[in-house]
Parts: structure tokens; sequence; C-alpha cells
């Protein structure tokens, strides 16, 4: 007979409160979190898509009712995030975190362009709590903004989520098919989701070889960016709704949206469990590697006199010391390589500036010509030169982003790697010299691990639609029309050379900016590692301590307690093990309801 889902996690909740009374003093906050993630189980279902694709009405076909708004205008910069709740109830939660419960008629107040224009409510997200089967196990369908819409925001938000990304759906229409947009938004999902679905949403309206062929060319651009081939869905997100509603079972089948709903069903309730279990029992595994090394320091240095251990302790702490020096030098050579990096993003610009600015200029002539010889008037050319320049400033710009953040994240992964590598040997280096003392063999179980590709470095360049402003027309009022044109060619010329290199500062302090964020969460998690390393030594030095300053019987009780609790820990290592195996041999439908 099979192991269940429920058994295993209850099985891992009992291994998590074991630990917790087997060393209180010790790993209580890494514990709790593991034993809340158990309770939990929250997993991020998020949908993604271009504006207008149907997202929200999708997210309301899975969930059976008309709960999200479905409006012509975009969404706002603000996340909406649907999860299971036995009361329906809708919760604003603010940027100055502050928060109103709401109706769900209030909803489309906060979330969407027309009734909070630019976000001016100061919204973080908008909760919503619904008794759907769908939301069940821990499930949170999150409702993103659209990528391409005319409010830059909404896609600034999109990119931003990617992080939190657990599994996604990706909606895309016939008509119009895939745009850019949407295919550079897909080559970042593929980096953060572990799961994709594509739905090929409104089907309905289109005819049926027009379908086949739109589904084809959609497919053939998916396994472009994506790198393999992944089903593609035609649905009608709108029709499968209406036929929930009505409980109309043939509707819904034609709407195409049970095949859909059965494959996402399906991932939710066996892949989805399966990825959150092994992830967990990576966790505690680690853990108790710790809590193993520890009672063996602790038992081998309750073996040496108390002037013996205190020596020891002493040398230990100069050596702790010697390694907060080494981490200083680190942490100065890292900074140098960061600083390089940004004296290649100015070699870049600069590059970019000299090599491109003239050659737009050229082209600025001949457009010039060429437009003048169909006469215009000075408005006309003005407006001609303003879009011609414009449009050549955004894709000049636009290929230098693409390819100088791909070329910055390689440096950075390069750097990073380097340090987390001497990182590791610091961690290896303090637990030898830790086992060379006390003569004693330990195996260190916590190292920093390779830079994901789940980097958090983006890079967008907002693009200002009136970035490109000119001369008013009054100036110009009374001259002579050559003279009037010419002078527009000039004044032209001109704001060109001052927008490109006012992009090209928007330019760095973007990148800077980006890379300083991931360079300072890189360098926590280093200190964090191998704080987490001398914390663990330190805790089993100061019991054995403890313990040769007890009576003779208080310590061969105390040693008693420290064999058992060394044996306990290796029980509960080898049910890790099995409850390993287990998972990956999951074969029940995975989470009980919540």
């Amino acid at each position: 007979m099979s192991t269940g889902y429920a058994e295993i996690r209850d099985g891992l909740l009992d291994v998590v409160g074991g630990l917790s009374q087997m060393n209180p003093d010790g790993g209580s906050a890494r514990l709790g979190e593991l034993a809340e993630k158990l309770r939990l189980e929250q997993f991020n279902l998020v949908v993604m898509g271009q504006f207008k694709r149907g997202k929200s009405t999708l997210i309301n076909a899975l969930i059976g009712a008309g709960i999200l708004p479905t409006s012509i205008l975009p969404l706002t910069s603000i996340v909406t995030i649907l999860q299971f709740g036995e009361t329906e109830k809708a919760v604003v939660h603010y940027l100055n975190d502050e928060r109103r419960e709401i109706g769900f008629d209030e909803i489309p107040k906060f979330v969407t362009e027309r009734e909070n224009p630019e976000n001016k409510l100061g919204v973080k997200d908008v909760e919503v709590y619904y008794p759907s089967d769908f939301l069940k196990d821990g499930v949170r369908i999150i409702d993103t903004p659209g990528v391409g819409s005319v409010f830059q925001h909404n896609t600034d938000v999109a990119y931003s989520f990617l992080p939190y990304v657990d599994a996604g759906i990706f909606i895309v229409t016939s008509d119009p098919p895939m745009g850019e947009a949407e295919q550079n938004f897909l080559k970042n999902v593929r980096e953060h989701a572990h799961k994709i679905f594509f739905a090929l949403n409104k089907s309905d309206l289109v005819d049926p070889s027009d379908l086949a062929v739109a589904k084809h060319f959609t497919e053939d651009l998916i396994k472009k960016y994506m790198g393999y081939e992944a089903q593609l869905y035609p649905v009608s997100a709108k029709q499968a709704l209406h036929a929930k509603m009505e409980n109309d079972a043939q509707k819904l089948e034609r709407s195409g949206f049970a095949a859909f709903e059965k494959e996402l069903q399906h991932f939710l309730h066996r892949e989805k469990g399966e990825v959150f279990l092994q992830a967990v029992i990576t966790a505690l595994l680690k853990i108790t590697a710790d809590e193993t090394m520890a009672c063996q320091l602790e038992q081998k240095a309750a073996e040496l006199s108390v002037q013996e251990l205190k020596e020891k302790v002493a040398k230990f702490e100069d050596y702790a010391r010697t390694t907060q020096k080494d981490r200083e030098r680190q942490r100065f050579i890292l900074d140098g390589q960061i600083k390089k990096l940004h004296a290649l993003i100015d070699q870049d610009l600069d590059a970019l500036q000299a090599g491109e600015l003239p050659a737009l200029l050229d082209k600025l002539e001949g457009e010039f010509a060429q437009t003048l010889s169909g006469r215009p008037s000075s408005h006309e050319l003005e407006k001609k030169l303003e879009g011609y320049v414009f449009d050549q400033i955004k894709h000049i710009f636009s290929n230098f982003r693409s390819a100088e953040s791909e070329k910055i994240a390689a440096v950075l992964e390069t750097i990073y790697l380097e340090v987390a590598e001497q990182t590791n040997a610091a961690i290896a280096d303090i637990v030898k010299m830790t086992a060379d003392l006390f003569e004693v063999e330990l195996n260190p179980f916590t190292r920093v691990e390779k830079l994901s590709s789940k980097s958090d470095f983006y890079f967008l360049l907002r693009d200002d639609p009136g970035a490109i402003e000119l001369i008013g027309l009054s100036l110009r009022i009374a001259l002579p029309v050559m003279v009037t044109k010419k002078m527009i060619l000039k004044r032209v010329r001109s704001a060109v050379a001052e927008r490109f290199e006012r992009h090209c500062g928007r330019v760095r302090y973007d990148l800077v900016q980006r890379i300083e964020r991931t360079t300072n969460g890189f360098r926590k998690q280093l200190n964090e590692k191998i704080e987490q390393t001398l914390s663990t030594i330190r805790r089993a030095l100061e019991r054995a301590v403890t313990l040769k300053e007890q009576s003779e019987k208080a310590a061969a009780s105390t040693l008693n307690d420290l064999t058992q609790r060394l044996s306990s820990v290796d029980q509960i290592r080898a049910a890790l093990i099995d409850w390993q195996q287990k998972a990956g041999a999951l074969e029940d439908p995975g989470p009980p309801a919540a």
C-alpha cells in the first residue's frame, strides 16, 4: 500500500517537533519556519500574460465565480491574491502596512486603472478569500497586471513578481498572436516557474481553421523561448465561466476548459505535493546533519579536563576571529569587483554613445531630406522627426539593455560563484580546524549553494512617451518657412544628443541599483551560512563546558542524555531518508482539504 501525502506531511511535522524538543536552544527559528510551511502549504499559481488576454476571466472560470473585475481597461500595478476561505471576504493591503476589509463589489475601486489610476491609493495588494475547491490545499491563484499595456507600471509589477512564481499559467490569444512584449516576458518566466501551463484563450471567437494555424504558430514560439515542446490548450474562459455558473456540463466541454483544468488539477494534486515535500525534507536533513555534528563535538569535548577544554575553546575563538578578518577581506575584494563592473557599464555606454549617436544624427539628416521632399508643413515635419527619433532611440536602447543585462548577469554569476566557493572553503576550514582541535570526525552540511538562475537581477528601461519633447511651434511663427524648417532640424539634432545622454544616465542608474540589491542579498547569505556554522559549534562547546562544571553524577546523566540524543538524531535522519523515498513515489491525490 502506497504512502499518502497527508501521512508524509504529518510525519515531517512529527520530525520537526522531535528536533525542537531535542534541542530547544538551537535551530528553533528554522524549525518554526518549516513547521509553518508544512501547516500552511501555500503554493503560488501565478496567472501571467499580456494586457487584455483574459487573465481575470480565466481565474474567475477556475473558481467558478465572477469575482475579479473584467474591464476593457488594464489593471493597475496591483497584484490580486485569491486563496481559500470559508467566509467570502476581500482585504486591501496598503503600502503603509495598513489593511482594510472590503466587499467584492468594491474590488474594482482598488485594482482597475479607471478607478485607481497609477495606484494613487497606495495599494500593495488585494487578498480575496473564497470557498472554492480549487483554492484548497494551500493553492493561491495570483492575478498579475498584464505586460505590454499602455501603462509601464503594469509591466514593471508583472516582472517584479516573477521570483514568487511556483507554477504559472501563461495566457495568449490568436488575435493578435503572441507579440514582442509577451515573448520577452516568456524568456524571463522560464527562469522562475517550475511548471508553466499555456492557454490559448478566446478560442470561440476564431474560425476552427484559423485557430489551428494560430495554435501551431504559438506552439512554435513557445518551443523557441522555452526550449521544449509544451501543450497549448485552446479555451474560452468566458464560456467556461458561464457554463460553471449555469451548471452546464455540455457548454463547459465546448469551452475546452475541462481538459485544461484537469491537467492543472493533476499537477497541483500530485507533482506539486512531491516538490513541496522534497524541499522540506532537504531542509530537515541539513538540520539533522548540523545537530549530529554538534552532538559528536560535545561528546568529544566532554572527555577533556576543564582546563584542556577551555584552552581549546579559546583556540577556536581565536580562529573564529581570523575568519572574520578573512570575511572582511573577501567583502573588500567583492566590492572591488562590483566597482569594476560599474566601470564596465560606463565603458559600454560610452561605446554606445560614440557609435550610435553619430549614426543616428546622419540618419536624421536623411529622414529630414526625405520628409522635406513631400512638402510638409512645419508642424507635420516636426511631428515626423520627433516620431522618427523616438523610435530610433527606443530601438537602440532596447537592444542595448537586452545585451547588457545578459552580459552583466553572466559576469555577476562568475563573481558570485567564485565567492560562494571561497565561503564553502571557509566553512570546511572551520569544521576541519574544530575536528583537528578536538580529534573528532565532523562533516559539515551547511554550505552556500551555486548561484541560482532565479536571480533577482532584472533590467527594464522605462520608455517615456514624452522623452523626445522638442520646441513649440510658437517660437517659429513669424519666421520664413525654410528658416523655420532648418531650425527644426537644428533643434531636433540638439535634442537628440541631450536625450541620448539622459537615456544613458537612466540606464546606468537602473543597472547599478539592481547590481547593488542583488549583491547585498548575496553578501547577507554568505554571512548567514558562516555564522550558522560558528554558532552550531559554539553551542556544542558551551554545553560541554557546562557539563564539565556539573557534579560527577549530573555529568554522567547529561552524557547519557547526549548519547540518547545522538541516537535519536540518527533515527530521525533515517526516517527522513525513508520519507524522501516515499515522497518520490507519491501516488495519492496530494494534500487533503485545508
